[in-house]
């Protein structure tokens, strides 16, 4: 008991200097051993990789103290070094975790440093780590320091256990040594206030397929059995930007430069959306850029409260000031136009080194002070961010921080796969589908827990498959982002955006194209009276919305993604209908609307549909489809890939067969 107030005056003492324990076991690698790695270290990944005399204590090079920790990567190999699980950081609800180090390298490039969770290490289960960095070193000794908050970054009751994670270098071909020192992790309460939602524990309903699994598709439409009014918005095409990357629709003199066979061609289309971004980056006036939108939405028939507006400039570069989004709002009032939707910055979370917003907290700053400015113009407008769907950081963070301040989200659910070339047809179009599809549920999730008692909404302002090739080409020069793969994608997220009603509306890249890169053709000026395979996806899908989605009970043929299929779709993960189908009514009660995508490249499907509560004598079909996976998405004419669809209607009933690798509509009346 004598002892209590002499040690109570230290740890008060020690409080006061800032000391504070250091977690992490033989940081400073003072401790004198022949084991290779160090004690507290461990050699992690593939055992082809474990050699310890890569990851050795180092007596000759050292930060502080005699020692440092040498970690050597051989050319074409992959072994990295985690803190010791048995020596696992093992984190507390509320606090702030600080890590810093030393670190240098025999070249100048790229190491990488992360922490890894495991929910639970004997066995281990994988949990959501805190985070992962790119260190730029050099011969140099520099010091490094990240901060992770529990609660924000990670949660303890899921990230159980933390382990320290340095890789060498990120290019796996490269020869590298990389040493570290004087590694530290301190644990403080966390100045922040609150929490996010934890993701991994989100309760949200499955994305519901309408169809259980079967030999072939045996479905019932019944008139009288409404799953609520289509979503008819989802069929839009976004724009570029008012003086786009083709010089249309207006150069940069500010002429209005689009062919009359293309305007009538997007006429055609009967787009229910659109949306132009970078509005305030044109050579001319934002109000001019302004007025250009307008003009080009109304030659082509799309409504101006259909069509969001972002005005800051390409690859969120810069920002503009609150005081510069207000004179654009009102300016749009002044002249009459019904543009509501703004849309503040265009993937605000691609950071490059001369981004506007390098962190989520100057996107989120921006955002509370442009809200105001743009509500105060216009309070009837509805005002969107931009979020990542994948980071907690630029997801979940930006949600939380920014709500009340916005009205809709948009999180660009494109899908892809590092290398469609290696992908089966099937997980592209329908996996990689339904996990987007999850996500997008799962955005919504997070939407109502930040939102009670708001409606706010996602709109999709750019969507598609969006596969990089083998060698690295960029994905606008990936023909299969546009030719039968991405059409059969597309198709079938149209299917679910328009049935089920996750989305208000949805506008997918891109509308003008130039015929040197189609990997998200719609239309090229340069050949103004050809069109490419999705635009013709497009002009049947939006001729084929009712005004009212019905269910459609029944069975079909089930997809399952199996091992090795696709790079980003564990075998087992995102299976579904391989057929699926959209059954819509007209607001004549009487006609019936049907797309049905097949998602496979060589399987037909007989189809048999039994009609309920209406009673129709004609049944007419399209079919869409193309035989060469490494097509051209750009058509010569419009008979290599539209052609008449045969079904047969009796005593209610409709039967045919849904071709491989195609989409089929069909109308009864």
């Amino acid at each position: 008991m004598k002892t209590a107030a002499p040690l109570a005056a230290l740890a008060l003492l020690a409080g006061l200097c800032g000391a504070a324990e250091n977690l992490v076991h033989n940081g400073d690698f003072e401790l004198e051993s022949t084991v290779s790695p160090p004690p507290g270290w461990t050699m992690w990944g593939a055992e082809a990789f474990k050699i310890p005399a890569n990851y050795t204590r180092d007596e000759t090079v050292a930060h502080g103290g005699r020692a440092s920790f040498r970690m050597h990567h051989p050319a074409d190999t992959a072994g990295y070094i985690v803190s010791a699980p048995e020596h696992a950081i093992r984190p507390r609800p509320g606090q702030l975790y600080r890590v810093s180090f030393h670190a240098r390298s025999d070249r100048t490039g790229a190491s990488q440093f992360g922490i890894t969770a495991y929910e639970s290490v004997a066995p281990f289960v994988d949990a959501p780590s805190p985070g992962r960095w790119t260190l730029a070193v050099g011969p140099e000794w520099q010091r490094f320091e990240f901060e992770i908050h529990e609660g924000w970054d990670f949660f303890a009751d899921r990230s159980r256990y933390l382990l320290l994670t340095f890789y060498p270098t990120q290019n796996r071909a490269e020869a590298c040594t990389l040493w570290i020192d004087d590694v530290a992790v301190t644990e403080a309460p966390s100045p922040r206030q609150g929490r996010l939602v934890d993701e991994s524990r989100l309760e949200y309903a499955p994305l519901a397929h309408r169809l259980q699994p079967g030999e072939r598709l045996d479905f019932a439409v019944d008139a009288n059995r409404r799953l609520g009014p289509t979503t008819r918005n989802v069929g839009g095409i976004s724009f570029h930007r008012v003086v786009g990357w083709t010089g249309q629709p207006y150069n940069r003199a500010g002429e209005y430069t689009l062919p009359s066979a293309t305007e009538a061609a997007i006429r055609d289309l009967r787009l229910p959306m659109t949306r132009f971004y970078a509005v305030g980056d044109e050579p001319f006036s934002l109000e001019d850029s302004i007025d250009r939108a307008a003009e080009v939405c109304r030659r082509v028939g799309i409504p101006l409260d259909r069509c969001v507006l972002e005005f800051e400039t390409q690859s969120a570069r810069t920002k503009l000031p609150p005081e510069v989004w207000a004179r654009g709002v009102a300016h749009a009032r002044r002249q009459g136009y019904a543009f509501r939707d703004w849309e503040i910055s265009n993937e605000p979370y691609l950071s490059r080194d001369d981004a506007a917003f390098p962190t989520p907290e100057a996107y989120i700053a921006h955002v509370r002070e442009v809200s105001p400015a743009i509500r105060a113009a216009d309070p009837s407008g509805r005002i969107g961010i931009g979020i990542d769907k994948h980071s907690q950081k630029w997801g979940n963070y930006v949600l939380q921080q920014t709500a009340g301040h916005y009205d809709f989200v948009a999180a660009h659910h494109y899908a892809a796969v590092r290398d469609v070339q290696n992908s089966t047809f099937e997980a592209v179009t329908l996996a990689l589908n339904y996990q987007a599809l999850d996500t997008c549920l799962r955005v919504n999730a997070l939407i109502r827990a930040y939102n009670p008692g708001r409606n706010v909404v996602q709109l999709d302002t750019e969507w598609g498959l969006h596969c990089g090739g083998p060698n690295g080409e960029r994905a606008d020069n990936v023909d299969r982002n546009a030719n039968i793969f991405g059409t059969i994608h597309r198709a079938v997220r149209l299917i679910y955006y328009a049935r089920e009603g996750m989305l208000e509306g949805a506008s997918a890249w891109q509308m003008l194209n130039r015929v040197g890169a189609q990997g998200f053709g719609i239309l090229a000026p340069e050949v103004p009276e050809q069109r490419f395979l999705l635009y013709w996806l497009y002009y049947h899908f939006n001729r084929h919305l009712g005004e009212w989605a019905l269910d459609t009970p029944g069975t079909a043929p089930y997809y399952t993604p199996a091992a090795g299929e696709s790079v980003s779709i564990k075998a087992g993960e995102f299976g579904g209908p391989r057929t699926p189908v959209l059954a819509t009514l007209g607001a004549d009660g009487k006609t019936l609307y049907l797309v049905i995508a097949n998602g496979s490249w060589d399987q037909p499907t007989p189809c048999r549909i039994e009609l309920r509560g209406i009673a129709p004598t004609q049944v007419r079909g399209i079919l869409l489809t193309h035989p060469d996976p490494d097509g051209k998405p750009l058509l010569e004419r419009r008979e290599d890939a539209v052609f008449p669809f045969p079904a047969t209607l009796e005593r209610n009933t409709i039967t045919c067969t849904i071709p491989p690798r195609a989409v089929v509509f069909l109308t009864a009346q």
